[in-house]
């Protein structure tokens, strides 16, 4: 049987998996609008690397929860930290465009990190 922790890391890591691959599907709409736009050549040349960024930082930030996940040893500090993470990058986003799928996704993965954190011991 998987511990609890294991079940809420794998759970925030499949939804920022998910977050990483809705926001990386943007990326060619994102290049093709900041390409036409009136925008400087420094951000026609920066905006789509920002963007792959933030979607590559999500797929990482879900890889250690995986790793995480599976560890024989319970680092319940780094699963602190993803918590924190996921809970930045979804204020972050709030704070650019309110509410939407973007915040909701990193937001529910951040609390499951922080009950994978908060779990005791060898949970089942």
């Amino acid at each position: 049987m998987f511990r609890v922790t294991a079940v809420f890391c794998v759970a925030g890591s499949a939804l920022l998996i998910v977050t990483g691959v809705l926001h990386g599907a943007g990326y060619s709409q994102v290049s093709d609008a900041i390409s036409r736009s009136n925008a400087s050549a420094f951000l026609k040349h920066v905006v789509p690397g920002l963007w792959a960024h933030f979607s590559i930082h999500l797929v990482i930030l879900a890889a250690f929860g995986l790793v995480l996940a599976f560890s024989r040893q319970r680092a319940r500090i780094l699963i602190a930290l993803l918590a924190l993470a996921a809970a930045a990058d979804a204020a972050w986003a709030f704070s650019l465009a309110g509410f939407f799928v973007g915040v909701a996704l990193p937001a529910v993965a951040a609390l499951c990190f922080a009950l994978a954190a908060l779990t005791p011991g060898d949970s089942i």
